[in-house]
């Protein structure tokens, strides 16, 4: 993606990564948390989370941050630096809500040329996985990396680490 994102820090195992979310309005730590399935080998599950004022993160918040574009592209940029820590591995996208999941399906729709040089993209409704179809209703959604592609995001040892 040719969008600007938010610089990140990253954990050293590649599955924390933490960004600010800034408007004039407010600024709001987000946390993307990348969790190893328990049913599925080498299949890891994506959480976009919010970080409240207790330190608990939290992923049904409603940020109205203005940014939303900018948060999609910082969470692929993550999603990059990830998948070469774990080439072989696949990521698993629902929404924490119908609404959310309808929004990630309307987001790979419209971005869907530019991210299959990246990924491949599969939509999942039920037990049946697809290839992706643009404004098809999904599930969820199952994502891999293209590792012969060559991606325009920033080495991950060039990211700050926490």
């Amino acid at each position: 993606m040719k969008t600007e994102y938010y610089d990140y820090k990253v954990s050293k195992n590649c599955l924390l990564f933490e960004f600010e979310s800034v408007s004039q309005f407010k600024s709001i730590r987000k946390l993307i948390i990348y969790t190893p399935s328990e049913k599925v080998s080498n299949m890891y599950n994506l959480a976009l989370c919010d970080i409240l004022s207790n330190g608990e993160s939290c992923d049904r918040n409603i940020s109205n941050n203005l940014d939303m574009g900018k948060v999609i592209a910082t969470v692929v940029n993550s999603m990059i630096s990830f998948c070469k820590a774990y080439p072989n591995s696949s990521i698993y996208i629902t929404g924490s809500t119908p609404a959310r999941t309808r929004l990630y399906n309307i987001i790979i729709s419209k971005e869907l040329l530019e991210a299959r040089r990246i990924f491949e993209i599969y939509g999942l409704k039920g037990m049946k996985r697809e290839p992706f179809i643009p404004n098809r209703k999904y599930d969820a959604f199952l994502i891999t990396y293209l590792n012969n592609k060559s991606d325009e995001s920033d080495s991950q040892s060039e990211k700050d680490q926490i």
